[in-house]
C-alpha cells in the first residue's frame, strides 16, 4: 500500500463554513450523484494548491508557454505549436514555482503524473517509525483539515527534534547536504522534517491534507 500526500483545496474567504460542511459530506457520501454535485460546487468555492503557489499556467503566463515550446521542440511533433500548445492551454508548470516547503524533496509527483510535485511521498514515514512512533506514523494515512494539519506538523519536528539531540544528530547540517543512505539515521531524519515542514507549509495557507493511498 503506498501513500501520498496531497495539498487539498482551501475555502475561498466567505466560505468557510459550506466549505467544512461539504468536505465533512463527501466522507460519508456513498451516492454518486450526490458525490459529485458536491464536488462541483466545492471547487466553486474553494482555491487549489495551484493558486496558493502562484503556478504559471500556459497560454496565460509568459514563462509557462515558453516552457511549452521548450517540450514542443524537443520532441517530434506533427503540428504546428500553435494548434498544439491548444491541447495543453491552460496547464499548471509546477517547474517554475520557486523552491519551497510545499514543494518537496520527497515526491512521486511530475508533470501529469497521477500526483503533482507538490504531492509528499508519505509512504517513506513507514521506515520512520523508530522516530515518529506508532501514532503518528498511523495519523499519516488519515486526512486533516488546517486545524488539525498544523499540529500534526509540529508534533514531526518535534520528534525528529528531539531523536537528533538524544543521538547528538545535527539537523542544520543535514538541511545543507540532504544525506543519501537510505538506511541512515540522518535520512530518516531528513524525511521526518521534511514531512513536518510540508504540514505547516499548508495548514499556515489553509490548505487540507488529502490522504491517498
Amino acid at each position: 500500500m503506498g501513500l501520498d500526500w496531497n495539498p487539498g483545496n482551501k475555502p475561498k474567504p466567505g466560505h468557510e463554513e459550506e466549505f467544512r460542511r461539504i468536505y465533512e459530506a463527501l466522507g460519508e457520501t456513498t451516492d454518486e450523484v450526490e458525490r459529485n454535485a458536491l464536488l462541483s460546487r466545492f471547487e466553486e468555492i474553494s482555491v487549489s494548491a495551484f493558486e496558493t503557489l502562484g503556478t504559471p499556467r500556459v497560454g496565460h503566463d509568459e514563462a509557462a508557454t515558453a516552457w511549452a515550446r521548450d517540450i514542443y521542440e524537443k520532441n517530434e511533433r506533427d503540428i504546428p505549436f500553435e494548434d498544439w500548445v491548444k491541447k495543453i492551454w491552460g496547464f499548471y508548470v509546477l517547474p517554475l514555482v520557486a523552491p519551497c516547503d510545499g514543494l518537496p524533496l520527497y515526491t512521486n509527483g511530475s508533470p501529469a503524473g497521477y500526483v503533482e510535485s507538490y504531492a509528499f511521498r508519505g509512504k517513506f514515514l513507514d521506515d520512520c517509525e523508530g522516530i515518529i512512533g506508532g501514532a503518528l506514523l498511523e495519523s499519516a494515512y488519515v486526512s486533516k483539515l488546517p486545524d488539525g494539519l498544523l499540529p500534526y506538523g509540529k508534533a514531526l519536528i518535534e520528534r525528529a527534534e528531539a531523536f537528533a539531540a538524544e543521538r547528538g544528530i545535527d539537523l542544520a547540517g543535514l538541511e545543507k547536504t540532504p544525506p543519501e543512505d537510505p538506511d541512515s539515521d540522518e535520512f530518516r531524519l531528513h524525511v521526518v522534517m521534511s514531512a513536518g515542514r510540508w504540514c505547516i507549509f499548508w495548514a499556515e495557507r489553509g490548505h487540507f491534507l488529502d490522504s491517498y493511498w
